[in-house]
């Protein structure tokens, strides 16, 4: 029995034995069978870590590494489309439609990334500029945002030190401020004092300052701050400050009035606008208003801080929060900031923001990088974007770009852009700081550069209100009027070219029309009235004033009262007041005719101080216009309808359509002056009698001061016949514009109804002849030009 108990246990262990055998083997067939499926399946899994490495940005992932958090962007897929503001009329309008469809796309398309965030209790705060939320957490929360399908890509908020040009030397003191003799020789380079003398010293534009903050009490800038009415100050709308987690700031955070922590932002601004009425002529656009946005904490900013200001500049709202109203932004920004991908700002994250306000009508002037001369230096947003209007620097008082000015083309984005776009004086530039109220500093800089083309295109807006919704046409203008100067370093001579952009800056060149060209022996005619030869209130003979509706008084000619001053030519000029009842107020000008003529051009200067909106640019409650009849004076057309063109001191408003105004719905001249400006009007040809009409129409509102009207001229080419043959070219270089402090278009008293005749000569042509008299408001886009000859074009 033993034995066979035996036996039987060494044939269970030998069964056991091989059963383990047996699934030992199949064991390692199963693994061989199935380990390619296995590698499959690994590969699989690392796809879409893969895919999540290209949505996460370099800079997220290595400040979210060793369980390390970090403030980034979550940029939703779905963006606004912005489009259809371009078709839209006015600044107001586009303002509006921008800021509804951004504000309405983001609180569609981000509730469920907020809802996910506040269920984890995750740090974040939503944007509207840009379709983003920022925020801070691990490399876990951005992996799990990232596997979204309605996340784009994840962006880091790096903070950016921005190297700030130091101060030469410091000019002026608390108690004797320097008192300059003239106008700063940057400023005169420029030419904008000769646009001041036309009338226009930016006067009904607002510009932003995006910088490290603003001194507002500074003598140079205290009048011109939109805050300010003279008696007490109102912060709201006017100032936002986005620097909310610093620590030793001087401004502290979350600053409630215009505070500047380190004097970069307070010299810019004054460039742009500047002047303490002593003397300190520092700004391109005295005239114009200004408001701030702190984005820089003593230099040091963050994507987060300038999406911040691009966003209150959008539609300011008041200090502490509320609803933002786009109608009170700025119509020009002025931008010395910069933002590297070297210190992980990625190059897509301020693009939008920029491209949005160029939809709203902003002109965003940014500088150009400080990181000259080697060609594509030109690397970091916002500078590099085509919606930017990017300014490099000149050496003060000489066309040759300064050797820290940036260069492109712009590579860095894969784009080839040419950039800079214009330069202007950025050396030794005088302006003030904030130091105390009268403290002035000297400093070098694209920085300084840029706020020279705010201001030159506040002149601009200023000389041309049709241009102001028109970012594209007014960066045309500008350029084409630009002084050419030729590189050949970086690429073609241009222009445009990667070391200039089209050129040093010329204002005047660009608010003033060229010259009526005649035909070879045909003579230039002008007929002048300026409201002289007779005794107040009488009019000139052939001139005539009626009421169509309303009570007296008509229009007269008057040498005193308001709107101040009351004439442009002494002694007198024509006015007519603006009543607090419905009017319709008309002065017909004396009968002519341009038959068998040329080109034709109406140039008068006026004052108006008539009612209008306070709180929308763009409206007016009472207004005029000018009218033109080509039946004699039977019937008459709005000068626009009537083929005639504005090239300055054009319509700036729209009547308001609810308050009875007779001339409801049309353009036309209102609000204030501030003083005579020049208007030049190219008339349509007109083969039978015409006259002019200057209507003043006004609702039962409040009344104001009323419209002058004064130096009345119309010239044109009067024909003789067949005009002669044409000479033969001669080369002329084209000289260097000298400014004058008197505007060459504004002509000088003559007698009633005189005709000068000047017969033309004998035309020279010259390397970029003046053309015939520009037909067309807006300017249009030129063919790429050869390098002017007597410039050497250098390398």
């Amino acid at each position: 029995m033993i034995a066979n108990l035996n036996r039987m246990s060494a044939l269970s262990r030998l069964r056991v034995v091989l059963c383990l055998f047996f699934f030992i083997a199949a064991g390692i067939a199963v693994t061989r069978a199935i380990s390619p499926s296995r590698g499959i399946t690994r590969r699989v899994e690392e796809s879409p870590r893969r895919r999540l490495d290209v949505k996460i940005a370099p800079w997220v992932i290595e400040h979210t590494a060793n369980g390390e958090k970090a403030e980034f962007f979550v940029v939703l897929a779905d963006q606004a489309d912005l489009s259809k503001a371009m078709n839209l009329a006015t600044k107001a309008a586009k303002g509006r439609f921008v800021y509804a469809a951004l504000r309405n796309k983001s609180q569609a398309t981000q509730q469920p990334i907020l809802q996910w965030l506040r269920e984890r209790g995750i740090e974040h705060r939503s944007f509207y500029i840009v379709n983003a939320v920022l925020v801070k957490g691990s490399r876990e929360v951005a992996e799990a945002l990232a596997t979204r399908q309605d996340v784009a890509r994840l962006e880091g908020n790096p903070h950016i030190l921005n190297q700030l040009p130091g101060s030469a030397a410091f000019v002026g003191g608390s108690s004797q401020p320097q008192k300059p003799d003239t106008v700063e020789p940057n400023i005169t380079y420029t030419h904008a004092p000769d646009v001041w003398a036309l009338g226009f010293r930016g006067q009904g534009i607002t510009v932003g300052g995006a910088d490290t903050g603003q001194r507002w009490t500074h003598n140079a800038l205290k009048a011109q701050y939109r805050g300010w009415d003279g008696v007490t100050a109102d912060h709201n709308y006017n100032w936002h400050d986005a620097i909310h987690d610093s620590i030793g700031n001087p401004c502290g955070n979350d600053s409630p009035f215009p505070c500047d922590d380190i004097g970069h932002g307070t010299h810019t601004i004054g460039t742009a606008v500047g002047d303490d009425g002593m003397g300190n002529q520092i700004g391109m656009a005295p005239g114009a208003k200004w408001i701030g946005c702190r984005n820089m904490d003593q230099g040091n900013g963050t994507p987060a801080r300038y999406l911040e200001c691009m966003e209150w500049f959008l539609a300011p709202y008041p200090i502490g929060g509320g609803q933002g109203d786009p109608l009170r932004a700025p119509d020009i920004t002025t931008n010395s900031w910069y933002c590297p991908p070297s210190e992980g700002c990625s190059v897509d994250t301020l693009q939008a923001a920029v491209e949005a306000q160029a939809a709203a009508g902003i002109m965003m002037v940014v500088r150009a990088d400080s990181t000259g001369p080697n060609c594509s230096t030109m690397e970091d947003p916002p500078s590099i974007y085509e919606a930017s209007y990017t300014v490099g620097a000149l050496t003060t008082g000489q066309d040759v770009v300064a050797s820290f000015s940036s260069r492109g083309p712009v590579i860095i984005d894969g784009s080839n852009r040419i950039k800079p776009d214009i330069t202007a004086p950025g050396t030794n530039i005088r302006s003030s700081y904030n130091g105390s109220d009268t403290d002035y500093a000297i400093l070098s800089g694209t920085s300084m550069a840029t706020p020279h083309i705010a201001g030159a295109m506040t002149l601009l807006w200023c000389a041309r209100p049709e241009l102001r919704h028109n970012i594209s046409g007014s960066r045309t203008a500008l350029n084409e009027a630009a002084y050419f100067i030729a590189y050949k370093q970086c690429g073609t001579p241009g222009p445009p070219n990667n070391v200039a952009g089209w050129g040093r800056v010329d204002i005047l060149a660009a608010v003033t029309p060229s010259p009526l060209q005649c035909f070879p022996c045909w003579t230039l005619e002008m007929t002048n009235e300026a409201f002289d030869n007779v005794t107040p209130p009488a009019l000139p003979p052939d001139w005539i004033a009626t009421n169509a509706q309303g009570p007296p008084p008509l229009w007269v000619t008057s040498n005193s009262g308001v709107p101040i001053p009351p004439v442009d030519t002494p002694p007198d000029a024509a006015f007519i007041d603006d009543p607090a009842v419905v009017t319709d107020k008309r002065l017909d000008s004396f009968q002519f005719s341009f038959f068998e003529s040329g080109p034709a051009r109406l140039t008068f200067r006026q004052n108006f101080n008539l009612q209008a909106s306070s709180g929308d640019p763009n409206l007016g409650y009472d207004g005029g216009v000018l009218e033109l009849s080509t039946d004699g004076g039977n019937t008459f057309h709005d000068i626009l309808a009537a083929g005639g063109s504005f090239f300055m001191g054009g319509y700036n408003r729209t009547i308001s359509t609810d308050r009875g105004n007779p001339i409801a719905g049309r353009e036309a001249w209102s609000g204030n002056s501030e003083g005579f400006i020049t208007t030049v009007v190219d008339l349509p040809a007109i083969q039978t009698l015409g006259r002019l009409r200057w209507r003043m129409a006004s609702d039962t509102g409040e009344s104001n001061e009323g419209w002058r009207v004064d130096t009345v001229n119309i010239t044109w080419c009067q024909g003789h016949g067949t005009p002669c043959a044409s000479p033969t070219a001669t080369f002329t270089p084209t000289p260097t514009v000298t400014p004058t402090a008197t505007p060459t278009i504004n002509p000088s008293a003559t007698p009633t109804a005189t005709v000068t005749v000047t017969p033309t000569a004998t035309a020279t042509a010259t390397a970029r002849p003046t053309p015939t008299a520009r037909p067309a408001v807006t300017p249009r886009p030129r063919p790429t030009p050869a390098p002017r000859p007597g410039r050497p074009a250098r390398e």
